[in-house]
């Protein structure tokens, strides 16, 4: 995954302070000041997926405006490349030949959806076109309710943290570590 940043081992993570910690976790799970906080008070961890369990405990301690907080910090599917960070790029796929038409239609979708629910559509997308999951979103806004769809986005959330922590370790295993 060429361009991808690295990240601190676990053991280095643990010692970060939190300004530099803060930077791990953004990678992992966007920038959020709420979930950062509780995971780096939990220190300290023997793997990444210590790591992320803890965050998926964690999770459901919060009030419901700190979830919100947590799962709109997650990039919309469609949304305009500038707005995403380098690991919502890759995961979001590589652009349709009718781009423009997909970015029009995800913008509707989002809409709808945050209409319905008061929060952000988050699904793990893992490379999928982002054309073959409209039929998800769309049944989804049709017959879903609103407790579960932030729980489902929520744990979304964390599986894909979970798979940036995998592909980043496996690239800080062949480049240096960053200096965060």
């Amino acid at each position: 995954m060429s361009g991808v940043p690295t990240i601190p081992t676990i053991a280095e993570t643990n010692k970060l302070p939190l300004d530099k910690f803060t930077s791990v976790i953004s990678l992992l799970f966007e920038p959020t000041a709420v979930l950062t906080q509780r995971i780096y008070d939990q220190r300290p961890f023997t793997s990444y997926d210590q790591l992320l369990d803890t965050a998926g405990s964690e999770i459901k301690k919060l009030s419901p405006e700190e979830l919100l907080e947590v799962v709109n910090a997650h990039p919309r599917i469609g949304e305009k490349a500038t707005n995403l960070s380098a690991l919502s790029k890759i995961e979001q796929g590589q652009r349709a030949t009718n781009e423009d038409e997909v970015l029009a239609k995800w913008a509707e979708l989002n809409k709808k959806y945050e209409d319905k629910y008061g929060f952000r559509f988050v699904i793990f997308v893992n490379g999928r076109k982002k054309e073959s999951l409209f039929p998800i979103v769309e049944e989804r806004i049709a017959h879903g309710d609103r407790n579960k769809e932030l729980l489902t986005g929520l744990s979304d959330m964390v599986e894909i943290a979970r798979d940036r922590a995998n592909k980043l370790l496996a690239a800080s295993a062949s480049c240096p570590a960053p200096n965060l």
